[in-house]
């Protein structure tokens, strides 16, 4: 699952003959209009749904459009933990931030996803989910599982970032609530419209509207 903006498209499927040798398989991509707040989490869950329309799938990996692996061994399938693949990225210098990140790219079987009810659909614009999910993880009573650094490593491709996607000055409140949202915000509240669903030999573009995020309380 890959969600990204109209504007990241084409920069995505420069890399795509690089993908096929390391995923040997096809990709689900998500894409919202460049209007909308941009909601990573929630079209996550989208490409969970979608997937799911297709054939019985229980294995998901989910990726940051801009990430390339740089490993082959960093082999992508689900394990008995959850999964984090991208542990050292080039941005981070090769090292894991902080003990708690689960970003860019990960992996959890269905059976996983639906233990911690699929990803948070209320984290609109710019950071807070990966933590979100990381909690949600260790809140039902599971690790994350990670290869070793030295065959978890990716590089970013650089770009400015998307219109819409500021940083969300409520993030860190949400974070600190997982254990309050998570059974009522996740996979089971996911809304959506479906726009449309293009299919290519390598991959499926699907475009969607999320919707928009509540108006911010106004500060007083």
């Amino acid at each position: 699952m890959l969600p990204c903006s109209d504007n990241l498209i084409q920069k995505v499927l420069q890399k795509i003959d690089f993908f096929r040798n390391i995923f040997h398989g096809q990709l689900d991509h998500g894409e919202y209009w460049d209007f909308y707040t941009f909601n990573r989490a929630k079209l996550l869950n989208v490409g969970y749904t979608e997937a799911l329309k297709d054939a019985e799938y229980d294995c998901f990996i989910f990726s940051d459009v801009d990430l390339i692996p740089m490993d082959d061994r960093n082999l992508y399938h689900c394990y008995d933990q959850p999964r984090h693949f991208a542990i050292a990225m080039d941005k981070f210098g090769f090292r894991l931030p902080y003990a708690g990140y689960f970003g860019g790219v990960s992996g959890l079987s269905k059976k996983q996803f639906l233990k911690i009810n699929g990803f948070p659909n209320e984290y609109w614009g710019w950071g807070g989910e990966d933590d979100d999910i990381y909690n949600r993880i260790t809140l039902n009573g599971m690790k994350v599982s990670r290869p070793d650094v030295r065959i978890g490593r990716y590089r970013m491709i650089k770009h400015e970032r998307d219109k819409h996607n500021e940083p969300n000055p409520q993030r860190f409140n949400k974070i600190q609530n997982t254990k309050n949202t998570m059974k009522k915000d996740g996979i089971s509240s996911l809304t959506y419209k479906l726009v449309q669903v293009k299919k290519y030999p390598m991959y499926t573009n699907i475009s969607v509207e999320i919707g928009k995020p509540p108006p911010r309380p106004i500060k007083g």
